[in-house]
């Protein structure tokens, strides 16, 4: 009998210890539901006049014995985005000297090695349907948090490496599909790209370097006279745009992390804040020192070698995230009409790692 009750007790206690892990699991799984519910929002009625141009066709179908007379019709055809092509994107300089500027086209146009590049851009992207839903899905989102804006034109492009990845036109998004043919192309080292770059030229990243140019076209930032810390705080707040326009993505895909970089990010977490603060980092505006932390790189200086770089962007989204949990009220979004008072911002953020 005794071994009996012993055992009862030992069984009900159990069953409660069970009940109880399983309550705060519950928790923590509807917890996570809500994240997600807050972040993946119907776009089905959302309207935009949604369309895509496959620029870089049209590019090299001009005949090079009736070149200027093609490109006067390319340019009529598709205005803004045919001067900042033939102007900013290839260097061609087309308002400089006329044979000069024809001569480069037809480099361009003829030359075996750019030749070979369109045949590769064909090759990876024998149709950009796949790309198309992702853009217009992300054209929707920004419209639902920002109703006034009117993203809807896609240019996919070729510059010839010049290492534009995507840019911005008034409301044109144009994609450099020379720029995503992934890390094992064999001419990116050629052109002067470094290894943490190339990693970053998968397809994959398209929809996240859309929506980062398009951020930073809507709400430019000036580094001038910024401390580290509002520089980590605009960093912060163009992931969480990326967070909010982009929910299907995960954080490595977001901020360009592999999975061990961002798990080192988090287990570090601490540590990282720690020394910001002890190297009196976070309020100092000289410039050579301070943004190496919030730009891309192999890693981050003064932090162990398997550190990532931009560090101190990923420090700033996690403080917006801290601070958007504590202000449940605050639409993130309305976030970008405010000029942001860092110190106040860290403060009623709560952020402590």
């Amino acid at each position: 009998m005794i071994f009996l009750k012993m055992y009862e007790q030992k069984y009900l206690y159990n069953r409660r210890l069970v009940l109880n892990v399983c309550y705060f699991a519950i928790l923590l799984f509807l917890g996570s539901c809500q994240t997600n519910v807050q972040k993946k929002i119907d776009t089905s009625g959302i309207d935009i006049d949604f369309k895509t141009i496959h620029y870089y066709h049209d590019v090299y179908a001009l005949d090079t014995n009736a070149l200027e007379e093609g490109i006067e019709l390319l340019t009529d055809k598709y205005p803004l985005f045919s001067s900042i092509f033939f102007n900013e994107l290839t260097g061609f300089n087309a308002n400089h000297n006329k044979d000069t500027f024809l001569a480069s086209v037809r480099h361009f146009l003829t030359y075996k090695d750019y030749r070979n590049l369109y045949d590769t851009v064909q090759k990876n992207f024998p149709n950009t349907k796949k790309l198309d839903r992702q853009l217009e899905t992300l054209f929707k989102h920004i419209k639902y948090y920002f109703p006034d804006e009117k993203w809807g034109a896609v240019y996919y492009f070729i510059s010839g490496l010049n290492q534009w990845s995507a840019v911005t036109v008034d409301t044109l998004l144009g994609i450099g599909l020379d720029m995503h043919l992934g890390k094992n192309f064999p001419f990116y080292p050629s052109v002067g790209l470094p290894l943490y770059q190339i990693e970053l030229c998968e397809p994959e990243y398209i929809a996240v370097n859309a929506a980062r140019t398009i951020f930073e076209n809507r709400f430019p930032l000036n580094p001038e006279g910024k401390n580290l810390l509002d520089l980590m705080l605009a960093k912060g707040l163009q992931m969480t745009f990326l967070e909010y326009t982009l929910p299907e993505l995960s954080d490595e895909m977001l901020i360009g992390y592999s999975t061990p970089q961002l798990k080192w990010c988090q287990e570090n977490e601490r540590m990282i804040w720690s020394y910001f603060k002890k190297q009196n980092l976070l309020f100092s505006t000289q410039w050579q020192q301070i943004m190496r932390y919030v730009n891309e790189g192999p890693s981050s200086t003064g932090m162990p070698p398997e550190s990532p770089g931009n560090i101190g962007t990923w420090i700033g989204w996690q403080i917006m995230r801290r601070y958007l949990e504590q202000h449940p009220s605050v639409k993130w979004n309305s976030l970008t009409l405010k000029n942001l008072d860092s110190q106040k911002f860290l403060s009623e953020a709560k952020y402590k790692p």
